[in-house]
Order: structure tokens, then sequence, then C-alpha cells
């Protein structure tokens, strides 16, 4: 299986302190790799001397399942333990609660031409159809159409 999702937890004490995943790519040593982290996940692994343990949690064939187990376990996580700095940042309880909603709720419609895609988030529409987030969030504000032919809308 090429996809998975993983988690870092500081050594010794089973904290999770990172949850990430390969969906980007399928790099196969995504949660070994230290390049790319946010500035919070390097300040954690410097506090504790540059040591902590690493769980895959869980293996799919398809990126999109990695993503969306990534999403779930994250909201889960920032839920039942606030201790949790997912993606680098300790989430408000608003923000734990928009995460879920955009994870599970907020559907995307990509149109071009007479051909509708639907995406489960900006996030991953970003990905697939190589268009920056902040740019599908104008696109989805104005309803203008992008350079690329595509409008998007959100999904009800």
């Amino acid at each position: 299986m090429k996809y998975y999702v993983y988690v870092h937890k500081i050594k010794d004490a089973d904290i999770v302190f990172y949850i990430g995943s390969n969906w980007q790519g399928g790099n196969p040593n995504r949660a070994y790799e230290r390049i790319k982290r946010p500035k919070k996940w390097i300040d954690e692994v410097a506090k504790h001397n540059g040591k902590y343990d690493i769980e895959i949690i869980a293996y799919f064939d398809i990126a999109k399942e990695a993503y969306d187990c990534e999403m779930k376990l994250m909201a889960q996580y920032q839920g039942d333990h606030n201790w949790c700095w997912c993606n680098g940042e300790r989430k408000t309880d608003e923000l734990k609660a928009k995460i879920r909603k955009s994870s599970s709720n907020r559907k995307i419609i990509a149109t071009k031409g007479s051909e509708n895609t639907v995406y489960d988030s900006i996030r991953y529409a970003s990905q697939l159809l190589n268009i920056k987030r902040p740019t599908i969030h104008y696109y989805l504000k104005t309803g203008k159409q992008h350079s690329t032919g595509y409008c998007f809308k959100y999904y009800d």
C-alpha cells in the first residue's frame, strides 16, 4: 500500500504532538523526514533533544482515503486531547469545530465546461488540480472563472 497516516509522539510519554500522512504524492519516507515541518514541530522536537517516536496508524491504496483518515484523526485527537498540536498548532475549540466541519461537510464542486467534479475539501481539490488553496477560496467567494477554466462552488 502506497499511502499511510502517521503520528509523532513525545519519546517515552505516548503523547501525540503531530498527525500527518503522505497522501500528497505517496512519499514512503514522509513520516521519518525532518524537512518541511512547522516551526512548532521543530520547537517540540528540540525540547526533547531531537527524540520522538513515530507510529504508522494505517495504510491505504488510495490517497483520498489517507487524507480522510488524517482529517478525522486530527479532529478526534484535538477534541479528545487538547494537547495534540496537529499540523503544528494548538487549536481552540472554535477552530477544532471548524476543522471537523471542513473535513466532513465542506465539499466543493469544480466545474469545467459541462463536467462537474466533487471534492471533499478545498485542500484535496487544491492538490489534485494544482491550484493554491487561497486561490480556490477566492474563486469560491467571487464566483468567477479561474484561468484554468474551472468554476468553484460549495456542494450543499
